[in-house]
């Protein structure tokens, strides 16, 4: 006799997921499927990656529905009770959410908050995308009671992208005037005829003195450019690393156009010799595009099988599949990740940074590891019983967030130079070397008319050599515009004595020179 409820899985993969281009409110559908079993109805998945409405774009939405054409034969209103959750890894269960409708063709039910976009995308990515592949399970089933026969059916989706490496070579660069567009066309073999035009040119403006900058646009809106390298060739055919974004963990989704070179003009005419043989720039561009398109396929059914049997089907490794070790590897985190992941989620933290507004869960082992400043202030601490809280007033919030997250992880995206200066100072403050140097790096590059005063003080205060003497050599170079500016008059109320030893530097120079 049968008893207890007939339960039905709809397992859906979804590869390259990272690259999804949707934005709020656009949908990612699954193959329809049909169930005996459940008088032949037919239905599919639909997934928003950011979000079904406007109040929901951190999350990801997830919505069963009913196909409102042909291939779905059941009665006008059917009831039915499913389990909609996304897939850990290792096929736990991580997030869930249980409905029971009444459903009629065309009309779709579910989760409009169904997880957190960044929870699958940046905190717990090893979890939710081994392999760039997010993991969908629905459950149906009619009756009540435990499950007595299953049946499974298996779909793939995948986000197709294209992948763009070409040099993009600008003759006699020292030549080269400012903003104009220095530009080339590279034609892809796709049916389409798509062509990806990239220009390079440097920018002269106050804020941006000779900043590079790199546009890439495709020929059609098909095409979303959501990551790219930019690397240098150098006389030796060497790749020198300079710059690149990568946009696919953004709750937001907008198509990246214009990015910079982390090499200004001057840095690479300084090093002409190494960067500029024959005077020819050679950038090399490695970009991923997705397409907007996508492949899917019912892969697999599995009818009216007994529970166990099911099981073993799921969990079983299919003989013909070699076993690769770097593969397998890759599906699991890296010591950094979890690092990382420790830092993020909060776990068994013991000491707080404390900034004038907010507090910033930390571990002591990590501090002290990282920073020797860190590790006398907490054993200092830990002597006078006040270990649980260390005060860094003097630091902006955001600061410490970063500084944090690099203490975690050992890395660190800059992109503005006042929170760059802000680091160089909470690295040089608590002997941070890495961090320092790397700051100092950005802060060399980036270096303007503007905000070349307030480098010549930091590097000063710091008592940073080489980041004074590019300072210098700056403010000797630019001399005219920077002497007669309203920053250089505060300069000289604020810090004369600095103000006299770069005038006397000029002066020693010209000596030096005759």
């Amino acid at each position: 006799m049968n008893k207890g409820r007939k339960e039905y899985k709809f397992l859906w993969f979804i590869e390259n997921y990272s690259y999804c281009w949707h934005k709020n409110g656009e949908i990612l559908r699954s193959p329809v499927f049909t169930i005996d079993g459940l008088e032949g109805t037919a239905w599919y998945l639909m997934l928003y990656p950011r979000g079904y409405k406007v109040e929901n774009r951190d999350r990801i939405s997830l919505f069963l529905a009913r196909f409102a054409k042909k291939k779905d034969a059941g009665p006008k209103f059917f009831s039915v009770k499913y389990e909609l959750s996304l897939l850990g890894m290792d096929g736990s269960t991580i997030s869930i959410g249980d409905f029971e409708y009444t459903v009629e063709a065309g009309i779709g039910r579910g989760s409009c908050r169904l997880v957190q976009t960044d929870d699958i995308l940046l905190r717990r990515k090893a979890e939710y995308l081994p392999k760039d592949t997010l993991s969908v399970c629905c459950k149906m089933w009619k009756g009540k009671g435990a499950a007595r026969n299953v049946g499974q059916i298996s779909a793939r989706t995948r986000i197709l992208t294209e992948n763009y490496s070409f040099l993009h070579v600008v003759e006699n660069f020292s030549a080269l005037q400012p903003n104009i567009n220095q530009t080339i066309n590279i034609h892809s073999y796709s049916k389409k005829g798509r062509v990806i035009s990239c220009s390079l040119c440097f920018i002269s403006g106050t804020y941006c003195e000779g900043n590079i900058m790199i546009e890439i646009v495709p020929s059609d809106d098909e095409n979303i450019l959501q990551k790219c390298d930019l690397s240098l060739l150098d006389r030796s055919r060497n790749i020198i690393e300079c710059g690149g974004v990568d946009y696919r963990y953004g709750v937001a989704r907008t198509s990246l156009h214009k990015l910079p070179l982390s090499l200004t003009r001057e840095v690479i005419l300084n090093r002409k010799s190494e960067y500029l043989p024959n005077n020819r720039l050679s950038l090399l561009c490695e970009c991923t595009f997705s397409t907007r398109s996508v492949s899917a396929t019912i892969e697999e059914v599995l009818h009216e099988l007994p529970l166990p049997v099911m099981k073993q089907k799921n969990n079983h490794v299919h003989s013909n599949d070699e076993y690769k070790t770097a593969e397998k590897l890759s599906q699991y985190p890296s010591a950094t990740e979890d690092m990382k992941a420790i830092y993020l989620n909060q776990y068994l933290s013991d000491v707080k940074l404390k900034t004038k507004t907010k507090s910033f869960p930390a571990h002591k082992n990590v501090l002290c590891a990282r920073s020797d400043v860190f590790k006398a202030m907490i054993t200092r601490n830990i002597k006078e019983k006040n270990a649980d809280c260390i005060q860094v007033e003097d630091l902006e919030n955001d600061t410490v967030e970063k500084l944090l997250l690099f203490l975690y992880s050992d890395n660190l995206e800059i992109s503005q130079w006042k929170s760059s200066s802000q680091l160089y100072y909470a690295a040089a403050k608590y002997q941070i070397g890495k961090l320092k140097a790397m700051c100092s790096s950005y802060l060399a590059k980036y270096i303007t008319i503007s905000n070349v005063s307030e480098l010549l003080v930091l590097a000063d205060t710091h008592k940073d050599s080489n980041l004074k003497k590019v300072a210098e050599d700056f403010i000797l170079k630019h001399e005219d515009r920077i002497f007669c500016s309203s920053t250089w008059e505060k300069m000289i109320e604020k810090h004369p004595l600095l103000v006299i030893k770069t005038m006397q530097l000029k002066y020693k120079r010209k000596k030096e020179a005759n």
